[in-house]
């Protein structure tokens, strides 16, 4: 009887599963270092951070484990400051992933569904993926500052301030903007998972009578329930690190009353001041640690509420 190849040739086998190994250790290497530079020892140094704070005298870091805590407790109790800022982050979040998140499956199933004026809107949700940040931020701005102001003296005779200079509004047009840039990457994702449903069950749900919303409800959400929880769940947290592009709207020029927690923690790491900026690093460092804390519980907890929902 005749011995198999494999058997005539032990050496072969293990030669192929050595290359095997190799070609999987050289496939991750690289994704898996830029994981241990960028996010492991980035986010380990600033835990430390948080322990720290900056003596200008020796224009150095110097250990301090409670200063950073002591002083956020400080200005947790004695103003509204921090708080103020948690509620536009919860506003921002609300509205960007919330709302945004509405919008997107509603767009979406326009889309998927071919009703007219699809391809239009297909443009102007994916126009921000394609065009500059900094681009947009100029033609949004110059639309609230100069167009609409002008339409509404036009239409009603009436003078306005620009909605970006009138403290009233400026937050609100922030938003708007944050929660259109949003739409094209949940948008491409919804869609993708609409086209993956099976013509037959929608084929049914008509011959059931079933209408447009009818079928959006009980058919088209039910299948793309995993990618809506997917946004819901990281976007938890996006409260408390979304700074709803308010640094390229107006830099360091934003008061207290209309920062998010994100912009503020950004804003007190890049401020023009270099001598400032490191002395309030540890502080900035100390805020997100805290922030985590909420987040990661918070996270976890809405993972399990949307998880429910889902096998339901």
């Amino acid at each position: 009887m005749k011995k198999s190849f494999a058997a005539a040739t032990p050496g072969k086998g293990k030669l192929r599963v050595n290359r095997d190994l190799l070609f999987y250790i050289l496939l991750l290497a690289f994704p898996l270092a830029q994981f241990c530079i960028f996010y492991i020892g980035v986010n380990f140094n600033s835990f430390l951070l948080a322990f720290q704070t900056y003596n200008t005298q020796t224009s150095s870091f110097v250990w301090d484990a409670g200063a950073n805590f002591s002083q956020l407790w400080r200005e947790l109790t004695s103003s509204s400051m921090l708080l103020d800022m948690l509620k536009n982050s919860l506003i921002a979040w609300v509205f960007s992933s919330l709302l945004g998140t509405v919008g997107a499956v509603f767009f979406s199933y326009y889309i998927f569904k071919k009703f007219p004026c699809k391809n239009v809107f297909r443009v102007i949700l994916f126009l921000p993926s394609v065009l500059p940040g900094i681009l947009l931020v100029m033609l949004f701005q110059t639309f609230g500052d100069e167009a609409i102001p002008a339409y509404i003296e036009v239409l009603f005779g009436t003078e306005i301030e620009g909605l970006f200079l009138n403290a009233d509004t400026r937050l609100i047009m922030v938003i708007v903007y944050s929660v259109w840039i949003g739409f094209g990457t949940q948008v491409l994702i919804y869609t993708g998972s609409m086209e993956q449903i099976s013509p037959s069950v929608t084929e049914a749900a008509k011959l059931d009578g079933a209408k447009p919303l009818r079928e959006l409800w009980s058919v088209v959400i039910p299948e793309v329930m995993p990618a809506i929880n997917t946004f819901l769940v990281t976007g938890i947290a996006q409260i408390f690190i979304n700074q709803v592009n308010l640094w390229s709207f107006f830099g360091e020029t934003v008061p207290y009353q209309e920062m998010t927690l994100g912009y503020y923690m950004f804003y007190l790491v890049n401020r023009e001041n270099a001598g400032t900026k490191l002395y309030y690093y540890g502080y900035a460092s100390a805020l997100g640690l805290i922030c985590t804390f909420i987040a990661i519980p918070l996270t976890y907890v809405v993972r399990h509420f949307l998880g429910k929902l889902e096998d339901k």
